[in-house]
């Protein structure tokens, strides 16, 4: 499914009447809208040169990350099932054995796609650089040349 997500203003985000997926008035400084041409929400961001990261998990359930925040909702209906305010900053979402990785500068989060619980959480000796699942194994390395294996 083609997803997008356009930036807008903030007085257009203001005036927008459409299910806000995440917001922290505080600090948000760019503002867009996720669609899939049929539904669609809104939701705001504090990094300038980061756009939020979106993964499909199944046909129902999609996921979206930036900055400190990871959700989990249906979008069809927009409703949030999981919500998780991260300790450091988002990079990425890799689904891989019925599970779901939520990637940051620091850790890897692993979350049950069945029940959407966190299983495990893994911390990183460095910042993140790449992860690569190979027979059941996750190596991630990290600057400095810092590799972790994960079973």
């Amino acid at each position: 499914m083609e997803i997008s997500i356009n930036e807008i203003s903030e007085s257009e985000f203001k005036k927008l009447e459409i299910p806000v997926l995440f917001e922290d008035e505080s600090i948000d400084r760019i503002f867009g809208v996720i669609s899939d041409g049929k539904n669609e929400y809104k939701l705001g961001w504090q990094s300038e040169n980061i756009k939020p990261v979106v993964k499909w998990i199944n046909t129902i359930l999609c996921s979206i990350g930036v900055d400190l925040v990871f959700v989990i909702f249906e979008f069809n209906t927009g409703r949030i099932l999981y919500k998780l305010s991260l300790d450091y900053y988002f990079y990425d979402t890799r689904i891989y054995n019925g599970a779901i990785y939520v990637i940051t500068q620091l850790e890897i989060i692993k979350i049950s796609i069945t029940d959407l619980t966190i299983a495990e959480t893994y911390s990183l000796p460095d910042y993140f650089e790449s992860i690569e699942f190979k027979q059941g194994i996750l190596i991630v390395r990290c600057i400095g040349n810092e590799v972790v294996n994960i079973e």
